[in-house]
């Protein structure tokens, strides 16, 4: 019990950190994309490319994250269509607020098992429960989101691969429960990246 109590004091100073540091690299993303607002489809199409290979190479993903982001930035502004930036931004503020529950869903969950029922197999299986659960909305209300960003792209765009990349995010974020779903996530980014090609001329 000890032990819990010192871990759930940790908890406000791990939020902080976790909503302060999305906050920090949302502010840059912004910052750089409104350098970049007057830069035509091609420069935006560059972007998305990169960003998009990117994203498929662990470590450096987060950086691939940062250029498809500002990408959909610029193309938004380009195209006159604010829905495509609105919900790739719908989808990242999503993930931060649902990331910021979970860390909540995790510790009550843990510290209410321990009291009521003990540290044995079913606490442990109750935690495992809500960890999924939790999981999976976040996964579900963020493929959403990116579901419609590209959408949009692809109708004002008028590039087909958009729309492609946009039904396997989502049937993506719908299998997250099997490993197909993982597969699925990388075909939509195959497509989101011939997308981007195009764009580029």
């Amino acid at each position: 019990m000890e032990g819990v109590a010192h871990l759930l004091i940790y908890i406000p100073v791990f939020i902080d950190y976790f909503v302060y540091s999305r906050i920090y690299l949302f502010k840059n993303v912004l910052i750089n994309a409104a350098m970049g607002s007057q830069e035509d489809t091609r420069s935006a199409g560059t972007l998305g490319f990169v960003g998009s290979i990117l994203m498929l190479i662990p470590y450096v993903s987060i950086v691939g994250d940062i250029l498809v982001l500002i990408a959909l930035y610029r193309l938004s502004r380009a195209y006159g269509n604010n829905a495509i930036w609105s919900n790739a931004l719908y989808a990242l503020v999503t993930a931060i607020v649902s990331g910021i529950i979970l860390a909540f869903v995790l510790a009550g969950t843990a510290y209410l098992s321990l009291i009521y029922m003990g540290p044995g197999a079913l606490s442990r299986l109750g935690m495992a429960i809500a960890f999924f659960v939790a999981f999976y909305i976040i996964i579900l209300i963020s493929g959403f989101f990116l579901r419609n960003a590209y959408n949009e792209l692809g109708r004002s765009s008028g590039v087909g691969d958009f729309e492609s990349a946009a039904r396997w995010y989502w049937l993506g974020a719908i299998l997250t429960i099997i490993i197909v779903g993982l597969i699925l996530y990388i075909v939509a980014d195959v497509y989101a990246i011939l997308g981007y090609s195009k764009l580029r001329g």
